[in-house]
Order: C-alpha cells, then sequence, then structure tokens
C-alpha cells in the first residue's frame, strides 16, 4: 500500500488520496484520532515501516547488540560503528536497552526505520518530546532514508511539529487534507481568502476560519483553537469580534468567540450556569454568560 484513502481516514466521502512519495518527505498535521486511523489502515502492509519514538526494543541486550540484530534481520549494508558516530551513541554503545533514557531510546527508532529493508515508512510523531540534539539526527536520518530511495511520510498531531521537519506542510481534518498556507507563500489579500494570520513558531500561517472551533483570551494573549492546538493571533479579542461577526462566529462570554457551526449544543448547569459545547471529540465545554444565553439560542436556530 503506498497511497491511502483520505475517506478511511475521517470516514466521510472523499476523493483525495495520500501517496507515499520517494522524491520528499510528506509531512502532515491531522487529529489524534486521524493518526490512529491511519497507523490501521497501514498495519498489515509489507512496504511500510511505521517509525514510533515509544517503540519497545529487547531490554536485556545493549545499543551495539540491539544495532547488530537491526542489521542481521533487515540484511542491511549499513555499518554499525557509523550509524554508533552518526547518532551519537558511541557513550552509550555498551548500556542495556532497558536502562536508556527516552532520549536514546527515541534514537534507536530512528535508526530502526533506516536499516528496515522496508521501502516506505511511516514516521508517527517522530519529535514528540524530542531535544534539540534528536531534531537535528531526525534530519539526518530523513536525509539518509531519501538517499536510500525510501519514501518518508511523517504524520503529527503537532502543527509546530511539523514545521520543525519541513516548511511544506498539509493538514487533514473532516474536510479533507489540504496544504498549510505560510505568509511567504501568499500572494492575496487575506481579506479576500476568509483567512485569520496566526502563529506557528516564527511562521505565520493562514487559518480558513471555517476550522476554527473557538477563540479565547488568556495571560493577555488571544489563541485560536484547531483540533487540541492554540495559535496566538494579534490583537485583543474584541478586535477579533470585528473581523470575525459576519462569518458566523459569536461572543458567547467575556473571554470567548465560538464559531457557531462549531457548537453542538448547549448545557444549562444551573438557573445561571451555562456551557456552549463544542462538536470535537473532547466536547469541549465553553463558558456561556447568562445574558447572552437567549440570543445564542436563536442564532443557532437561523444556522
Amino acid at each position: 500500500m503506498l497511497e491511502i484513502k483520505v475517506s478511511k481516514v475521517i470516514d466521510k466521502e472523499n476523493e483525495q488520496i495520500i501517496r507515499f512519495r520517494s522524491d520528499d518527505v510528506t509531512v502532515i498535521q491531522m487529529p489524534i484520532e486521524y493518526i490512529h486511523k491511519v497507523m490501521a489502515l497501514t498495519e498489515h502492509s509489507p512496504e511500510i515501516f511505521r517509525l514510533e519514538s515509544s517503540a519497545r526494543n529487547y531490554d536485556r541486550l545493549t545499543v551495539k547488540e540491539q544495532l547488530k540484530f537491526y542489521r542481521k534481520w533487515y540484511n542491511s549494508d549499513l555499518d554499525i560503528d557509523n550509524i554508533l558516530r552518526q547518532f551519537e551513541l558511541e557513550a552509550f554503545k555498551k548500556m542495556r536497552l532497558g536502562k536508556c533514557s527516552d532520549e536514546i531510546t527515541q534514537r534507536m527508532s530512528y535508526i530502526h526505520a533506516l536499516m528496515s529493508d522496508r521501502t516506505c515508512v511511516l514516521a508517527v510523531n517522530p519529535l514528540y518530546n524530542a531535544t534539540v540534539d534528536n531534531i537535528h539526527l531526525f534530519h539526518k536520518a530523513i536525509d539518509q532514508m531519501k538517499r536510500m530511495g525510501k519514501a518518508v511520510m511523517v504524520v503529527t498531531h503537532s502543527t509546530e511539529d511539523a514545521f520543525v521537519i519541513s516548511q511544506d506542510i498539509m493538514k487533514l481534518n473532516d474536510q479533507g487534507i489540504k496544504s498549510v498556507e505560510t505568509e511567504e507563500m501568499s500572494d492575496e489579500p487575506q481579506s479576500a481568502l476568509n483567512r485569520m494570520k496566526a502563529k506557528s513558531e516564527d511562521k505565520t500561517i493562514f487559518v480558513d476560519l471555517e476550522d476554527i472551533e473557538y477563540l479565547e483570551s488568556s495571560d493577555g494573549k488571544v489563541y485560536i483553537n484547531i483540533s487540541r492546538e492554540k495559535f496566538v493571533i494579534e490583537g485583543n479579542l474584541t478586535e477579533a469580534e470585528q473581523k470575525l461577526k459576519d462569518y458566523g462566529f459569536y461572543r458567547c462570554h467575556r473571554s470567548y468567540i465560538v464559531n457557531l457551526k462549531k457548537v453542538k449544543e448547549i448545557i444549562n448547569w444551573s438557573k445561571n450556569t451555562y456551557s456552549v459545547v463544542i462538536d470535537n471529540p473532547d466536547k469541549t465545554k465553553i463558558p456561556l454568560s447568562r445574558t447572552k444565553y437567549n440570543e445564542i439560542q436563536e442564532l443557532l436556530v437561523l444556522r
């Protein structure tokens, strides 16, 4: 299997295809539940190796013994001593894997993918809790895999991690898969795009308004929330309210603006206590001011 049908991941009709490419690394940000779907869909493919940072090794083997095992199992021609130097493991080569740190275990997962005889590599959250050193080593591993002709696909729940791996990333949500446009890539006025500028790492990205679940003000900053991720935007919540009021967003609380299209229900906890429930996997509950209760009900009926 060298391609994945988007419809199988999002459980909706969709004609898009996600393909493994040998000419470049494919990096896709997606919710955790979609990552699990992708893992299940590719689990039994004889062509795909799944790189997971938390994958277990043989705890009683040393680092070098484990690498020798990989080399023999996959009939790899990679030199063990060179691999130890390349991944900065010479000082740990005699250490049993059961006593190795998470940092070393993560490096071993990169090497495992490199030495595998599979033609495709599916890297699942490969930078989760990664140190700066491991981020550099993962890039080295990717470059070497590409030189070996392996097709590498990275799936991660973190947009920031995705941008650390590549400047060109895609996002998968319930509407399908699309490229994430950055400020450098855009040559159209933002007002014509129905998008909002946000910050991810050192990148300015454009977020489609339809993807935003809600905005919140916290510690003097305004955050937009999309599929368990938060991104900072410029300005205050009142300014955001003015920009978004004609696009189906509603200021339900002094610290929150919700996308009415993402509202699943209103809960009345007591006489004067209400919450807006967002239609996402976590069923996020947003405070609803008592004075806003009737108005938001009317707006939801009209939608």
